[in-house]
């Protein structure tokens, strides 16, 4: 069961990741990298789309599911496991984040 709980987080960041990437959706107020820059233009909109997209899939490949694994295997409290995934997942998140901001002012 620990294990579910771990890996919902990085499951749905690497589905949203995949389907940005995917489908490239067009500007809306709904689905997507929404900041005020980002819905300023177009062309902003569809690179902050494709770097959250990708910088997230790989924060959740590459660091979310093995802490998960780590995690579920030395640990044997579940509360101990959900809250340490939770916070790997927010890690992940944010850095996504942080990293697509700066790339969009970098080439904005």
């Amino acid at each position: 069961m620990k294990w579910i709980m771990g890996l919902l987080l990085p499951i749905l960041f690497s589905i949203i990741g995949l389907i940005l990437l995917i489908a490239k959706p067009k500007p809306n107020s709904v689905f997507g990298y929404r900041t005020l820059k980002s819905t300023s233009d177009e062309r902003v909109w569809y690179f902050a789309n494709k770097v959250w997209s990708i910088a997230i899939l790989s924060a959740s490949l590459l660091f979310c599911i093995p802490a998960v694994c780590l995690f579920n295997f030395f640990i044997k409290d579940i509360l101990t496991v959900v809250l340490l995934d939770m916070g790997a997942a927010l890690v992940a998140l944010w850095g996504s984040i942080i990293i697509t901001q700066i790339l969009i002012h970098r080439k904005f």
